[in-house]
C-alpha cells in the first residue's frame, strides 16, 4: 500500500490514506475522493470502503491497483510463492541494477520500499484471495506453494490451482522441479532444481552470509550473499534465474547478489543481548519457523530462544499441529495472537502452548508484550541467540528486552 501511494504521488496525485494502527478509519476521510484503494485485510464493513461505495466513489483493491500500474511501466517480473517472495524479488532487483528497475517488495529494505519508477518491475505477487492474478507478468517465478491462508484456499489442490492460473497468465514461468506448471500456450519453461536448468550445486555458510555455486544452462558459477540459511541460498538461485532470463550477464548478477542487504525483518541481526545476538524474522508459517532455524544452525546458532507471535486465529487453528512440531525443539515464549484481518475467533497462544508442551518441548505462552520480555529475561540463560517471530507488531517487544 506504501509503495503504490508513493508512485501514485510522484505521478501528480494528491495521496491521504489511513490505518488502524494510525488513528483508525472514520468515513469523513474519503469524501472528495476521486478513487479509493484498499487492502485485501479490510472488510467489507469498513466505514471508508461502505462510504466510498454509497457515495459512488471508484473503488480499486490493492492487487488491481498493482495490476493498473505495472501495466504501465514496462516489463513485468513478478515473483510468487508461498515462502521467498520479498527475499527473491530484492536480490532479483539487485541482481538487474543495470536496467534500473521499479521495485514493488512486500517489506522494506533498509528501512526503504522500492523504487517507484523504472525500465521495468520487478514485483512481489501475492496469492491471498488470488491478488496475483491481477498481475500479467512477462516472466513469471514461483519459488514453492505450500498450504497457507486457509480462509480463502480450502485444499493444498485449491491453492496449486491457483498458481497454475497465474502461471498462465505469462510467457515464461520459472518454477522449481515437480511442480505440475505451465505457461500460456506457446510459453517456455525454465525449472530450478536438482534436475532443473538452474540448481544449487553448493553451499557453504557462515554468520556473515553464504557461498553458493549454482549450475546454469551457460555453466557453473559462484556467488555470494550475505544472507544465512539453505532457504535463502535457494531463493538465490531463482534471482539468477529471473535475472538471466531477462538478459542480465553473470558478473552483473554476481554483483547485484553481493550487494543486496536483505529485506528487513528476514531473520535479520538487530542487537545483542547478555551475550546473545538479536535476531528479527518475519517467519509466520511453520515450514518459515523450521527455515529460519535451520539458518541459525547452519551459521553456529546452537541454542536459540524463540518469542513467537502467531499470526491471525484462523492459521494458527489449521495449522497447530505444524506449529507445534517447528517449536518443540527450541524454548520459547508466545505472544498474544495478532489478528491482522479482524477478530475472529479460533485456537489462541495458550493452546500453543499446550500443544508444545505436549510434544516435550519447552515453552510458556505470555499474557502480553511486558510479561513476555520478562520471560525472555528470565530464560535467556546459555541461549546463544535471541530470535523474535512474527508478521504482527511483535518488534515492540525488543525496547522491552534493551530498556528502553
Amino acid at each position: 500500500m506504501r509503495w503504490i501511494a508513493e508512485v501514485l504521488r510522484l505521478r501528480g496525485c494528491e495521496v491521504t490514506g489511513s490505518d488502524i494502527t494510525l488513528g483508525g478509519h472514520d468515513a469523513a476521510l474519503v469524501r472528495g475522493a476521486d478513487l479509493v484503494i484498499y487492502t485485501s485485510a479490510v472488510g467489507e464493513d469498513n466505514p471508508e470502503l461502505a462510504e466510498a461505495r454509497a457515495l459512488g466513489i471508484p473503488v480499486l483493491t490493492r492487487a488491481q491497483a498493482l495490476g493498473r500500474i505495472s501495466a504501465g511501466i514496462g516489463p513485468l517480473i513478478a515473483v510468487a510463492g508461498t515462502h521467498g517472495k520479498s527475499t527473491v524479488t530484492g536480490m532479483t532487483a539487485y541482481a538487474l541494477r543495470g536496467y534500473e528497475p521499479a521495485v514493488h517488495v512486500g517489506g522494506t529494505i533498509g528501512g526503504r520500499t522500492g523504487a517507484c519508477s523504472g525500465r521495468l518491475l520487478v514485483a512481489e505477487a501475492c496469492e491471498y484471495r488470488r491478488n496475483f492474478l491481477e498481475l500479467s507478468p512477462d516472466i513469471a517465478v514461483v519459488l514453492n506453494v505450500e498450504l497457507d491462508h486457509t480462509d480463502c484456499y480450502s485444499s493444498y489442490g485449491d491453492m496449486l490451482s491457483a498458481f497454475a492460473a497465474f502461471c498462465a497468465r505469462s510467457s515464461v514461468i520459472i518454477v522449481p522441479d515437480g511442480l505440475p506448471l505451465s505457461p500460456k500456450t506457446g510459453g517456455r519453461t525454465v525449472r530450478v532444481g536438482r534436475t532443473g536448468d538452474y540448481a544449487l550445486i553448493g553451499c557453504r555458510g557462515d554468520r556473515d552470509g553464504s557461498e553458493l555455486t549454482v549450475k546454469t544452462p551457460d555453466g557453473v558459477f559462484p556467488f555470494r550473499i550475505s544472507r544465512i540459511g539453505r532457504h535463502n541460498a535457494l531463493n538465490a538461485v531463482f534471482a539468477v534465474a529471473a535475472a538471466r532470463e531477462y538478459g542480465a550477464d553473470y558478473g552483473e548478477i554476481e554483483k547485484g547478489l553481493a550487494a543486496f542487504p536483505g529485506i528487513d525483518r528476514r531473520m535479520q541481526r538487530v542487537g545483542i543481548l547478555g551475550g546473545a545476538a538479536v535476531f528479527s524474522d518475519y517467519a509466520h508459517h511453520p515450514t518459515e519457523i523450521r527455515a529460519g532455524l535451520d539458518a541459525l544452525a547452519s551459521a553456529g546458532y546452537k541454542s536459540p530462544l524463540v518469542v513467537f507471535q502467531p499470526h491471525t486465529h484462523e492459521r494458527l487453528t489449521s495449522l497447530m499441529p505444524d506449529f507445534a512440531s517447528a517449536l518443540a525443539g527450541v524454548r520459547s515464549v508466545l505472544l498474544p495472537v495478532f489478528e491482522a484481518r479482524g477478530g475472529r475467533g479460533g485456537a489462541d497462544s495458550r493452546d500453543l502452548a499446550a500443544a508444545v508442551t505436549a510434544l516435550g518441548g519447552d515453552t510458556v505462552a505470555a499474557d502480553g508484550f511486558c510479561e513476555a520480555a520478562s520471560l525472555v529475561l528470565s530464560r535467556l540463560g546459555e541461549s546463544d541467540a535471541i530470535v523474535v517471530m512474527g508478521a504482527g507488531d511483535d518488534e515492540k517487544i525488543l525496547p522491552l528486552l534493551s530498556g528502553g
